[in-house]
């Protein structure tokens, strides 16, 4: 059992050598698919605690496949601080560093990883929104922040909801967050939901005002999860008080088993 230790310790503290040197590298951004000053691009990302299908984890190809996009808000899911999954490297900062944004992390899944937000905007007000644990099997949360941007002050939440059969567990989940979120007159709540289009979870979203920028702006049968061969669609960014004006999954971000959603939106 101490060799053993040894071993992974040392795979952990490679690991984490290689992230050093990786952050000396930059990726030159595309150019910014927003068209006028209030609009913003956002990505949300289940990241699987960076773990990619081929059970490998290269958090520089994640951190260039983010800044390729040239995102001001991205929201985060599965972000591991230390878990040795994911190398044990702490995800939150590291990314934070890396592109040289703000974070909020608030933990979730029993604390073995949680969500995130970064953002290059001023930030604000940032909450934790526990979520009803239900028929498990693990404690979910959401982190919620105001983000000033130009064109006003936007309500952005990253949540991931409950997995497996748990429907009941999943409206609860979803009802806490719109009634703590109420009162935001501009929210955008983005993550992976865990649930397929016309699920009762999502219609109990659309049913409540927030639209789907995917079936807005986007390719309603492009699919994110897994990112090899991906047969489901559960990742989804609303909005309420925005107006969307893009979405793309990119099919070619291989670093996570999910595939990530970039959106162009503008507050109303």
């Amino acid at each position: 059992p101490t060799a053993a230790l040894l071993i992974v310790a040392s795979t952990v503290v490679l690991l984490g050598t290689a992230f050093a040197v990786g952050r000396a590298v930059r990726t030159e951004p595309q150019p910014d698919l927003a068209s006028d000053a209030q609009q913003l691009t956002l990505m949300s990302w289940n990241l699987h605690y960076g773990v990619s299908p081929h059970a490998d984890v290269d958090l520089e190809q994640i951190a260039r496949t983010i800044e390729q996009r040239n995102p001001a808000i991205v929201t985060l899911q599965e972000v591991s601080r230390g878990w040795v999954f994911g190398g044990g490297t702490d995800m939150a900062t590291w990314l934070a560093q890396r592109l040289e944004m703000d974070v909020a992390f608030a933990p979730a899944a029993d604390r073995q990883f949680g969500n995130a937000i970064l953002t290059n905007l001023p930030i604000e007000n940032i909450d934790v929104v526990e979520l009803p644990y239900g028929n498990g099997p693990q404690q979910r949360s959401a982190i919620s922040a105001d983000i000033v941007t130009p064109g006003g002050v936007v309500r952005v939440s990253s949540v991931h909801l409950q997995n497996k059969s748990n429907i009941p567990t999943r409206i609860d989940q979803i009802d806490t967050l719109l009634g703590v979120e109420a009162d935001a007159p501009t929210l955008i709540i983005a993550g992976d939901f865990n649930a397929r289009p016309d699920s009762a979870e999502i219609n109990r979203i659309t049913d409540a005002g927030l639209i789907s920028a995917q079936d807005v702006s986007g390719d309603p049968t492009a699919l994110t999860d897994p990112s090899i061969n991906p047969d489901k669609r559960i990742d989804w960014v609303f909005g309420r008080g925005v107006s969307f004006a893009n979405t793309e999954v990119l099919g070619d971000a291989l670093a996570s088993d999910h595939l990530p959603l970039v959106v162009v939106f503008s507050p109303e």
